[in-house]
């Protein structure tokens, strides 16, 4: 009984095996195969082998790289699918349309109008002759010298203080007091009210009061001053 002997392990195996018993490997035809390929047929009365599944499987294994299979691929980088390349081919028309519309001058955003800015408020003072002045900013001392000329009795003059009250502005708020200031050394002797609406209200020792439009100023109820916002 012919062996053939497998190449990978040395294992002996039955003739015209195709695989090794001891290790699975694949076991090559001798040279003289070509030889053995023009032998005639067998006999008909000799037992057809059928075929088993080591040659069904051996088959199988040999269609993989057969010509039909079309073969591995050849090393180098890898195709993508046809189906991924298509869609991916016929989705960049698309995002560049997309882009454009984005960037169409009809969409842009037009820079919002810029808000007017109202001017600073100012505040004003009106006397008794209708002359009127403004407040400023820096504290503003009001006294005899200020106001008696417009008293109907010029003794009177002395019931109102050298420096009798201070005014000033603060940002868009207007301020009277009558005390210790940097500019007023003391309060007056014959005090400040404000007159707002029906109320009277002490200025005199209170510290700052906060002016509203059309505030009247009580100086030592001889003389009265208007105030007044534009």
């Amino acid at each position: 009984m012919n062996v053939t002997k497998c190449s990978a392990c040395d294992s002996e195996n039955r003739e015209g095996a195709r695989f090794c018993n001891a290790c699975g490997a694949k076991i090559e035809p001798e040279a003289e195969t070509s030889e053995l390929q023009l032998a005639p047929m067998p006999a008909e009365d000799e037992a057809s082998v059928a075929p088993t599944n080591e040659d069904e499987g051996a088959g199988a294994v040999d269609s993989m790289f057969g010509p039909d299979a079309g073969g591995p691929e050849p090393a180098g980088e890898p195709k993508p699918p046809a189906d991924l390349a298509e869609t991916e081919d016929e989705g960049s028309p698309d995002l560049a349309v997309a882009v454009v519309e984005d960037e169409s001058p009809a969409e842009a955003t037009e820079p919002e109008a810029e808000l007017a800015v109202e001017p600073p408020k100012a505040g004003y003072l009106i006397f008794p002759d209708n002359t009127e002045q403004p407040i400023p900013p820096s504290q503003w001392l009001i006294g005899r010298t200020d106001l008696a000329k417009y008293l109907p009795d010029p003794k009177q003059a002395n019931e109102i203080s050298r420096g009798h009250l201070t005014v000033f502005q603060e940002g868009d708020r207007f301020f009277v007091e009558d005390g210790t200031t940097m500019v007023q050394r003391k309060p007056s002797t014959n005090k400040t009210w404000l007159v707002r609406g029906s109320s009277r209200i002490l200025v005199t020792g209170t510290g700052r009061t906060e002016l509203q439009d059309a505030d009247e100023i009580d100086v030592a109820e001889l003389v009265t001053l208007q105030f007044v916002v534009r």
